[in-house]
This record gives C-alpha cells, structure tokens and sequence, in this order.
C-alpha cells in the first residue's frame, strides 16, 4: 500500500517556508537589527515575557538565561533561527590544526639556551 502525496502543494509549503527567513530578516534589518547577534537580547527578553518572566542574568559571555534548556531558551532559539538560519550564515574559517603546534623540546632548549652561565648553572643545582 503507498500514499500518494499532492507533490505541488507539498513544493509549495517548502518554498513558503524557504522565503520566509528572509521576509523575517529584512523585516528586522527595516528595524534597525542588522544581525542574529543584534537580535538576540530582543529575542531573549520576548521569550522571558511569553514564558511566565523566566529569569535572564547578565554573565561575562553576555546575556543567559538562569535556568538551562527551558521552553523560553528554546522558543528564543527557534525564533533566532526562523529569522536568520544558519545554513545561509557564512562558516566562520579556522586555522589548520598543525598550525597551533609547538614543538616542546624545541622550546625548552631555546629556553635553555638563552639563560647566562649563571642561571644554568643555578638551573642544574635545583633538579
């Protein structure tokens, strides 16, 4: 037995729902809310009101909710995400893994190396 779906309207509600973001995020930047991070403290305070006042902290990574994973921190982040999805945000680039590397006895021995007669030899008198 299969089912056969009206393909059209199917297509028709996955392009609604593609240009929607866009509607979203041009509505917002008419607004003066050029970006998901200009969004994010309205969003949050919105969520707070509609979900019985959940309380928000201001921390050193800025603002957070007190509570962790509660229906106002996700109906924030669904509507941050409606509004600007990240799938069209440009992926940030990160530098390659092995350019981070040091090599620690390179190190050391340049660190050696650089000390005076004098604190080499106080250096080998504490090991």
């Amino acid at each position: 037995m299969t089912k056969s779906f009206n393909r059209p309207a199917v297509y028709a509600v996955f392009n609604d729902a593609d240009k929607s973001s866009a509607s979203f995020a041009v509505r917002l930047m008419e607004l003066g809310i050029a970006s998901r991070a200009e969004a994010k403290p309205f969003a949050m305070k919105w969520a707070s009101e509609k979900h019985s006042n959940e309380p928000i902290k201001q921390g050193q990574r800025g603002m957070t909710f007190v509570r962790r994973d509660t229906n106002a921190e996700r109906a924030m982040n669904r509507v941050l995400e409606v509004c600007y999805p990240k799938a069209d945000a440009p992926k940030p680039k990160t530098p390659k893994a092995t350019a981070n590397k040091v090599d620690a006895v390179a190190k050391l021995v340049k660190s050696y190396t650089a000390l005076t007669a004098v604190e080499k030899r106080r250096f080998l008198k504490s090991i």
